[in-house]
């Protein structure tokens, strides 16, 4: 039973997740990745991700295997540890939001509009707000310094 419920929470989180685009980088071939640079949808991974990522499928496997009394308090942890980042999520594009002026917008209620967004409609504005932003502030590229040599200091 906790299994069924497991797979069809997988299928209904991942499924839209793959068709909205949230899951980059996998639409890259191989060939277009320069080589010794990571593949695109690893860019901007950190060491707190991957850790979350194992301890997020270690929670799912040890919540498969659990007997009657282990479940739901396993199906608990996911979920606090879930939540834990939709809300890092949710704040660090608010405060984004929140250090922008009311010039960078088009409307002049745009930012309060945002607010209410984010705010009210938090789970659907602040994927909506990620796309906003995603396509009007995108995040620089990382500038890459010239090897210098001999040759070229003289």
């Amino acid at each position: 039973m906790l299994i069924s419920f497991v797979i069809a929470v997988a299928i209904v989180v991942v499924v839209p997740a793959l068709m909205l685009g949230l899951v980059r980088g996998l639409d890259v071939p191989a060939s277009a990745v320069a080589p010794g640079q990571p593949p695109r949808w690893l860019v901007g991974w950190k060491l707190w991700h991957v850790i979350a990522a194992v301890a997020l499928s270690a929670l799912l496997f040890a919540m498969a295997s659990a007997g009657p009394h282990e479940g739901p308090f396993l199906a608990f942890l996911l979920a606090l540890v879930v939540l834990a980042l939709f809300v890092r999520a949710w704040r660090y594009q608010f405060l984004f939001l929140m250090t922008l002026r009311d010039d960078d917008f088009p409307g002049r209620h745009d930012k309060l509009i945002w607010i209410i967004m984010l705010t009210l409609y938090a789970p659907i504005g602040l994927w909506l707000f990620t796309s906003y932003r995603e396509a009007h502030w995108p995040e620089p590229q990382p500038v890459k310094a010239e090897p210098t040599t001999a040759n070229s200091l003289m």
